[in-house]
């Protein structure tokens, strides 16, 4: 069975949190993460990766509201989409995911979806991700390099994925992908919408602003902060426990280090992400722009993206439309309740053919 938004077993894997977030809701020490690690070196070992699941489903019950075994067993279902495979004109591959949303006989609109930290495959959350979407559509859901067809994101994702995981090879990656996928695509949809979800938000965004072809940008857990903004916000409210200025000094140290890990990512991630100022990439776009974040958000604060409408306002831009879902977390959750389809709802009625994009029409929940 698959794990569904709205119901107890939800889970949104392109927002998985990253390990720095699940340590504080646990409340797990340093050598919790050291045991951590030494288990996934031996992840080959199947019945240590079943054994790790089973350690771990209870965190994952109240993380994302769907156990490692359910995940699993969706991976493993008829549900789940099946794998194909892009090339890159460099040589390298991924694995994407498409389906159809609707009457795939009158779809008009693309959807190109870009995950969040980690190497979690979209596989075990799709299709019913997109729950609530309404209208009629073409999704695609790009796994970034070297993230299997089946993997959870639990496991140390390889020397390899780090090497290629940074913001350069996610925008070469994900516009390459586009492209191709639109050309191949007859007739030329109307709509062109990219996804981003959590730190796929800062791909979708800079993507946006380079393509004339895309029409929408929609956001999931994201806003107009740095990382390293975010980070010093949440630690201001004590939504984090962990010394992050010490953190930043120990990343300066050894920047570009994949060896060294800090809270769930290594180094050179760090160093590659901390600082990208996303707020000028969003405001040279003049598309409907739809943003979506939880009150209780624990990995980017709500105050992100209400800079970001307050910058938009002081621009004078009234394409961004804001939802902030009360007491919903990362994944737009609150205690049972997935706002997630709330979101495509919303943006189901943005892409309508004889909508006209009109901002002060939209309420937000803030």
């Amino acid at each position: 069975m698959a794990c569904r938004s709205g119901s107890s077993l939800s889970v949104n894997v392109g927002v998985m949190r990253p390990y720095w977030i699940i340590a504080w809701q646990l409340r797990l020490s340093p050598a919790d993460f050291k045991l951590r690690r030494v288990i996934s070196n031996l992840a080959h070992i199947e019945f240590m990766r079943l054994l790790k699941h089973l350690v771990f489903s209870v965190a994952f019950v109240v993380l994302s509201g769907c156990t490692p075994i359910q995940r699993i067993a969706h991976l493993y279902s008829n549900d789940a989409p099946s794998p194909l495979f892009f090339t890159y004109k460099n040589g390298g591959s991924s694995i994407y995911y498409t389906f159809s949303v609707g009457d795939t006989a009158w779809s008009d609109t693309v959807i190109f979806f870009y995950g969040g930290t980690g190497c979690p495959s979209w596989k075990s959350v799709m299709p019913e991700y997109v729950d609530g979407l309404s209208i009629n559509a073409r999704v695609f859901a790009l796994n970034k390099r070297f993230v299997a067809d089946r993997s959870t994101g639990m496991f140390d994702c390889g020397k390899e994925f780090h090497l290629m995981n940074n913001p350069g090879q996610w925008l070469a990656d994900y516009s390459e992908f586009i492209t191709a996928q639109i050309n191949a695509l007859a007739p030329k949809p109307r709509n062109v919408v990219l996804l981003g979800v959590s730190e796929g938000a800062l791909t979708a965004t800079k993507i946006a602003g380079q393509s004339s072809e895309v029409t929408h940008l929609a956001i999931i857990g994201s806003g107009g902060y740095s990382m390293r903004k975010s980070l010093a916000t949440l630690a201001q409210r004590g939504a984090v426990w962990f010394d992050v200025e010490s953190g930043w000094k120990k990343i300066a140290d050894d920047p570009r280090s994949i060896e060294t890990n800090w809270y769930g990512n290594p180094y050179r991630w760090w160093s590659d992400v901390m600082d990208i100022e996303p707020l000028p990439d969003f405001l040279k776009l003049n598309i409907p722009i739809l943003v979506g974040i939880g009150e209780q958000d624990e990995s980017v604060p709500v105050e992100s993206a209400r800079f970001l409408e307050s910058k938009f306002n002081e621009a004078g831009k009234a394409n961004l439309i804001l939802n902030v879902y009360p007491g919903a977390d990362h994944r737009l959750n609150d205690k049972g309740r997935s706002y997630r389809s709330d979101f495509f709802a919303e943006l189901s009625r943005l892409l309508q053919p004889t909508h006209n994009f009109k901002p002060d029409q939209f309420r937000s929940t803030k």
